[in-house]
């Protein structure tokens, strides 16, 4: 089970092999991947597409979690560093004990549970 990160959004949609490999296998295999509400709109701002329907072939999978930002989460991530959707990335991995996959590792701290590809 993988939490996607902003930047794993933007290598799947730019059809970056090893991303796509995890997230047809997770399919095939009926693994959970999570995502994070705001890493969906931070790979919005980093991606050109203009339409919903980009989003919702990827996020209509059985496999797919798309995972909110409470109100509990969104203040105690407030004050850490980092990108939003990072932070969001890595609360949601602590909580759910998920690694995050990620493009850019520097986007974490050295303790976090990542997965760069």
């Amino acid at each position: 089970m993988f939490i996607f990160d902003a930047t794993a959004l933007v290598a799947l949609l730019d059809s970056y092999k090893p991303v796509v490999r995890v997230w047809r296998r997770a399919d095939s295999e009926r693994i959970m991947l999570g995502i994070p509400a705001v890493a969906i709109v931070e790979a919005s701002d980093q991606v050109e597409t203009t339409s919903t329907g980009t989003w919702t072939a990827f996020l209509w999978s059985p496999t797919i979690a798309v995972l909110p930002l409470g109100e509990s989460a969104a203040v105690q991530i407030g004050t850490w560093p980092g990108t939003p959707a990072a932070r969001h990335s890595l609360w949601k991995s602590d909580h759910l004990g998920w690694m995050v996959l990620t493009r850019d590792a520097k986007l974490y701290s050295d303790d976090a549970r990542v997965l760069e590809l």
